[in-house]
């Protein structure tokens, strides 16, 4: 994943919830549809990330579908791309624990469904820390994962599900401590990091996008050629912190 910038006037919106937050600012939740929940979720709204990018961030990309949040990429742009795309992010900054997502992705070439924490040089941190799930339209019978320290890829492992990402919704999660990072599908270990292999220390926020790809990432992301709107869907996200108890 790209370095993000970051939109100061970002609008204050979205997801639902049940929420604790913790005087430190940690939060413990689950976060699902119908109702929004201004006080934890912030909308990506008119601006764009680099030339890697055709598409330009659109709250009215947003929706409540059926119970669900809905990511909507679609010829309907603004300013600055010719296509609008979606993308929430948490308003707090969280560290070490257990990062959780019920999700279907988009499909198609050109596109990318992620879920990940991020933080970095655009959101006033120098040091750029990363943890992803992401789904290549292209080929939606795999997810990508990889995790960042400090400016520096330090993993990127394709994992094949063996069903359809794009045709149900499945739970994908991964697990952050200061010493490994696990991911999860369905409950089910899929990918963890080498024992001892540095790993990202900064505090993250969460975020969930659908974009379009341009040019330069065609070798990876597939070509993007608009024919129709597509869509990802989001029916809960939660976090707990490393070592909390129910």
């Amino acid at each position: 994943m790209r370095k993000f910038v970051y939109c100061l006037g970002a609008v204050l919106l979205l997801l639902t919830a049940e929420a604790r937050a913790s005087s430190a600012g940690q939060l413990p939740f689950f976060s699902a549809y119908p109702r929004l929940d201004r006080a934890h979720w912030r909308v990506s709204d008119g601006w764009a990330n680099g030339d890697w990018q055709s598409c330009e961030w659109r709250a009215d990309a947003l929706s409540a579908t059926h119970g669900n949040l809905r990511l909507r990429l679609s010829d309907k742009g603004g300013k600055l791309r010719h296509y609008g795309c979606a993308e929430i992010h948490s308003a707090a900054l969280t560290r070490y624990g257990r990062y959780e997502a019920r999700l279907r992705a988009a499909e198609g070439s050109g596109l990318n469904t992620a879920f990940f924490v991020y933080v970095g040089p655009p959101v006033g941190v120098p040091s750029h820390d990363e943890i992803d799930f992401e789904f290549l339209g292209r080929d939606t019978h795999a997810v990508e994962v990889t995790y960042w320290r400090h400016g520096k890829k330090l993993d990127h492992t394709v994992v094949p599900l063996g069903y359809d990402a794009a045709a149900a919704f499945h739970d994908y999660a991964f697990a952050w401590s200061p010493s490994a990072i696990h991911w999860y599908v369905d409950g089910r270990l899929v990918h963890e990091t080498t024992t001892g292999a540095p790993m990202p220390d900064n505090a993250m926020r969460i975020y969930l996008s659908l974009w379009s790809g341009a040019a330069a990432e065609n070798a990876w992301m597939g070509p993007f050629i608009y024919k129709k709107p597509a869509t990802a869907d989001i029916a809960w996200v939660s976090y707990a912190p490393h070592g909390n108890k129910p």
